[in-house]
């Protein structure tokens, strides 16, 4: 049987690699080979035990939480409230050195925790960011490199999308996932903001300070009055993860918590009109859709492989490998970072979750901290070359004369620093498990 299952893996791989080449929809590529391996194994009947077992999984309650916290992303970005708290911070951060890629990582780092989603940071801080620091002389790789990285928060720090079909896949708390992600995501954000500074310090040129006389336009009455545009942040990120931290919610009603907490703040700012829904509901219907395309194809394959036993040889094969408990997670790590050079996070997820987890709960390792691990190495993914999907939605929103080279040239000294990060969380792994244990249950 393992002589068969191996062959069978080989055979699902070099499948998905020339298909996915050949430049096929991962979706549909998963999902035919899925349809293909359960006939030739089993017939056609396998096929209705193999669409029982999607839908079983697909029904979640947990799974309600992703749309609505979508649509919270969406009424936010749309209703200006994002946009207003950059121009907050950058009052505040401005006059340093380095000061509007700093406030570009802190408004990231808040954008995150309000939407939870990492192409909604991206696109904000691309339109807005991105520019002002152009105009005002600061070198491309750190501007390009900043914006990246800023929006990329969304995948770690609650209330992250990931978190929530990690723990839907995994069978894990995502309440416990969400606090879990706070410690590691600030960590991030320091040290990106660390770098920065020194970059700055060793040389002034790569992003000089506000004029002088821009930096004395700016009164400390301004500064105060600007502190009003936090307030709305502040109130929903309370609310989302207050209720959650403090068990008066689970997080799918926190999501519809966050969901009408952000039409409140549209209408607060007077920004919440017949338009502001229509196109919210749409893009989150087109964002929804992709996501369950996604799960089907990819969790019809897994439910295939694990059907044919592809669990337990997988399983009997890494526990077998001579790098004792922590070399496995690293091999682990190491082989998310290669697939998430080609493939979308939610078709990694779907793909290895249910066979890695297993896995690490036998070798005695926590299943929250490994799902912190993971979110890490997503957003990772999401900002490496050649395939990850930051680059092109910043590429899509930067202005002229920012190619897709100098994009992909910006973001690898934050790659070590992610790498570091990810290194130091696996090492230490109260940083990502102190917070839950500390939870109301």
């Amino acid at each position: 049987m393992q002589a068969d299952m191996g062959m069978l893996t080989v055979i699902i791989v070099v499948s998905m690699f020339v298909l996915l080449m050949a430049g096929l929809p991962f979706a549909f590529v998963s999902g035919a080979i899925a349809c293909v391996v359960a006939l030739v194994l089993w017939g056609p009947d396998a096929l209705g035990v193999m669409v029982s077992r999607v839908f079983d999984i697909t029904t979640g309650w947990v799974y309600v939480a992703a749309p609505m916290f979508i649509l919270m992303a969406q009424v936010l970005q749309k209703s200006g409230v994002t946009e207003d708290l950059f121009q907050t911070i950058y009052v505040w951060m401005g006059p340093l050195r380095g000061g509007l890629a700093i406030t570009t990582i802190t408004a990231g780092a808040i954008i995150a925790a309000m939407t939870g989603i990492i192409g909604t940071g991206i696109v904000t801080l691309g339109i807005i960011a991105l520019p002002a620091m152009l105009n005002r002389s600061y070198d491309r790789s750190i501007a390009c490199g900043t914006t990246m990285v800023a929006g990329g928060l969304g995948t770690l720090i609650p209330p992250s999308i990931v978190f929530i079909m990690y723990g839907a896949s995994a069978g894990v708390s995502v309440g416990q996932l969400f606090i879990g992600g706070i410690i590691p995501g600030l960590l991030l954000a320091g040290a990106y903001i660390t770098y920065v500074l020194i970059r700055c310090v060793a040389n002034p040129r790569l992003a000089p300070a506000l004029p002088k006389e821009e930096r004395d336009a700016i009164t400390w009455r301004d500064k105060f009055v600007s502190l009003r545009n936090v307030i709305l942040p502040i109130f929903l990120i309370v609310a989302v993860l207050g209720s959650i931290y403090g068990g008066y919610a689970t997080p799918t009603e926190a999501a519809g918590v966050g969901c009408a907490g952000a039409f409140v703040c549209a209408g607060v700012k007077g920004r919440l009109n017949l338009s502001l829904l229509k196109t919210s509901l749409v893009s989150t219907v087109e964002v929804t859709c992709m996501m369950l395309w996604l799960a089907f194809g990819a969790l019809g394959l897994v439910s295939v492989y694990i059907m044919a036993g592809g669990g337990n040889f997988v399983t009997n094969a890494v526990l077998g490998l001579p790098f004792g408990a922590l070399g496995t997670v690293i091999i682990m790590q190491l082989v998310l970072i290669v697939l998430g050079m080609v493939l979308d996070w939610l078709g990694i997820l779907f793909l290895t979750m249910p066979i890695f987890v297993p896995i690490i709960v036998a070798l005695g390792f926590d299943p929250v901290w490994f799902g912190v691990l993971f979110c890490m190495n997503m957003q990772m993914a999401y900002l490496s070359p050649p395939f990850g999907q930051g680059m092109f939605y910043l590429k899509g929103v930067a202005p002229p004369g920012i190619e897709l080279s100098h994009i992909i040239r910006s973001v690898w000294p934050f790659m070590a620093i992610q790498a570091l990060c990810l290194a130091i969380v696996m090492l230490v792994p109260q940083i990502a498990l102190w917070l839950p244990r500390t939870m109301i249950r």
